[in-house]
């Protein structure tokens, strides 16, 4: 029996919306929060100013020399630096009783397999009629 484009239209959408459903009450159930880190430069403060140097002396550089390349790459490595000392200090937690957990596991999964069967797999001649 031939799939009808109204029926695979709304088993798409019925997927998606179990997919992205999923996911939205997946992560309203993670908690982000940064922790300092235990070490750092100058003791154990953590990340402290320290860190912004590169990227000042950077910036300063590039007014003074502009045309060199050199206070760009200061400057990159120090915006880096910056971004992975945020990233280092977070930390997740997932906080959800197993019976939830399921749930959300079984609408993701159920809902991205569903829009893969409609997309990619049900019919290899989509397209070239």
């Amino acid at each position: 029996m031939e799939n009808k484009p109204g029926k695979e239209f709304g088993l798409l959408l019925l997927g998606l919306g179990m997919l992205f459903g999923g996911l939205a009450l997946f992560f309203l159930r993670i908690n982000v929060t940064s922790a300092p880190l235990y070490w750092g430069l100058f003791g154990n403060r953590g990340l402290s100013g320290i860190i912004f140097i590169p990227f000042i002396l950077g910036i300063i550089l590039m007014v003074l020399f502009s045309k060199s390349i050199w206070p760009k790459i200061l400057t990159g490595l120090g915006v880096l630096a910056i971004v992975l000392g945020v990233i280092s200090t977070m930390t997740f937690r997932f906080s959800a009783n197993m019976f939830e957990t399921i749930t959300y596991m079984i609408l993701i999964f159920v809902g991205g397999a569903l829009c893969l069967k409609i997309l990619v797999i049900d019919d290899p001649k989509r397209g070239s009629r």
